[in-house]
């Protein structure tokens, strides 16, 4: 009697693979991807030594950097570097004298593949119909697959491991997954990342509160401000709190991009001209890209300035924009509803954390951010300012 079994929920595709180690003394298996943390993984590690012969793939940078280093100089276990095409096979043998089970179909030895994603294998083993040449069939090509693969040498694995970290916000992008919360939305049902260059700029000019020519100016003034001063601390009272959008007579217009008149501390920060706020401010270049490290450090000095706590991403994020309007958006209680509401994020319990991974990695990801900067005067100021302008979209009284 035949038992082949299909096995399409992840917590019983993670209880056969347990089993399946635990119990047999001989491993073989070929697939294109690996995570180190997971159960799965940790079992196999477990029980490397029954391994007969094992074939990784790296392409797209999906294998995770630890993978390679526990089986670095294996010989047994080795790697696809530079595939033809992709390295794509889904398949793990197991037997011993007197039986054998194989797991085949499309589930690799990662994270999503053992917890998140849809997948589908069959259970196939040697009380099938089918004799043992599904068996030495399938055990052949991962013999090829094995042959053709390398040795994980310690230089291929620092290089790796750069590369690796260098394509994780691509790899992000790619599959949809912004931060560890799950959203109602995936990139390609937002309105606004999908918007092409001139569908963003006519967005932007259709503001209904504000002009947007006099938004772009107050932008360039403090950009040339930022210039001129270099640093937070030097500029005069009325600049800070014009940047920092708290009240004031240098500028009428400093409650544009996020009003932060409620914030009590943050105003007495910005009064008492708190070196805390300048020292965050310069982690942020004022030219080339602004990546997530810059951003971190900018967080860790900001919060600094708030002993007693009473900070946020409101503040937080106003002076970004201010500083970096082409990467960051305030966000605040008039822009949040409709801007959470495209992107499909929750409003509340926006952390610091979450702000990079929900908001800004998605704006850096949008069709619009990405285009080249215009010809035009108009235009180009709002490129200039995009992320920030942001706020024209999406600010309602």
């Amino acid at each position: 009697m035949s038992r082949m079994k299909l096995i399409a929920s992840n917590s019983e595709l993670v209880r056969t693979l347990l089993r399946l180690l635990k119990d047999y003394p001989n491993i073989a298996f070929a697939v294109a991807w690996a995570s180190a943390d997971t159960e799965v993984f940790r079992e196999l590690t477990r029980n490397k030594h029954k391994i007969t012969k094992a074939v990784i793939g790296t392409h797209f940078y999906q294998t995770h950097p630890d993978v390679l280093e526990e089986f670095a100089n294996s010989d047994t276990v080795r790697f696809v570097m530079q595939p033809q095409g992709v390295f794509h096979p889904k398949v793990y043998a197991f037997w011993n004298a007197q039986k054998w089970e194989i797991l085949v179909g499309s589930a690799n030895l990662t994270v999503g593949a053992l917890a998140r994603n849809s997948e589908i294998m069959i259970l196939l083993s040697s009380t099938d119909d089918t004799s043992s040449l599904v068996k030495n069939q399938l055990l052949t090509h991962i013999e090829k697959y094995w042959s053709d693969a390398g040795v994980m040498q310690a230089s291929t694995l620092t290089r790796y491991k750069i590369f690796w970290a260098s394509r994780q916000r691509a790899l992000r992008g790619l599959s949809g997954q912004y931060g560890k919360t799950k959203h109602r939305k995936s990139a390609l049902d937002t309105k606004v990342m999908l918007m092409t260059w001139p569908e963003f700029l006519r967005a932007v000019q259709s503001d209904r509160h504000h002009g947007f020519q006099a938004r772009s100016e107050l932008l360039a003034d403090i950009q040339a401000s930022f210039r001129q001063n270099t640093h937070f601390h030097l500029m005069d009272t009325g600049l800070r709190k014009t940047i920092a959008g708290l009240p004031n007579d240098y500028n009428q217009h400093w409650a544009w991009f996020g009003s932060m008149r409620g914030a009590g501390y943050f105003h007495q920060a910005v009064n008492d001209n708190n070196p805390h706020l300048s020292a965050a401010l310069d982690q942020i270049p004022l030219d080339g890209p602004v990546v997530e490290e810059h951003y971190v450090a900018y967080v860790n000095e900001f919060i600094r300035a708030f002993p007693r706590g009473r900070h946020g991403i409101g503040v937080a994020s106003r002076l970004l924009a201010l500083k970096r309007p082409d990467y960051f958006v305030c966000f605040d209680s008039a822009n949040r509803a409709r801007l959470c509401d495209d992107f499909g994020i929750k409003q509340t319990d926006m952390s610091y954390q979450r702000y990079w991974e929900e908001i800004i990695a998605r704006i850096i990801d949008s069709v619009w951010w990405n285009q080249p900067r215009p010809q035009g005067a108009d235009a180009a100021a709002v490129w200039d300012g995009r992320a920030a302008m942001l706020d024209a979209i999406f600010y309602e009284p």
